[in-house]
């Protein structure tokens, strides 16, 4: 089940990579270019991944919640 974890925090690592891409786009003021929006729509895309993927695990039995 080591794939599993695998999986969740590559994703997660990838959604709080896309946070900070945001954060600096914002910093540098080209929050008007459309790049923070970009940068945060995938995060919210990266978020729901997991969730789904967590999710569908648990559905079909293979990953257990504690």
């Amino acid at each position: 089940m080591w794939w599993v974890k695998l999986i969740v925090i590559v994703l997660l690592i990838a959604a709080v990579v896309s946070l900070a891409r945001a954060l600096m786009s914002l910093v540098r003021n080209e929050g008007k270019s459309g790049k923070t929006m970009r940068a945060l729509a995938w995060r919210v895309g990266f978020s729901a991944m997991v969730f789904v993927f967590i999710l569908v695990l648990s559905l079909i039995h293979i990953s257990e919640p504690t």
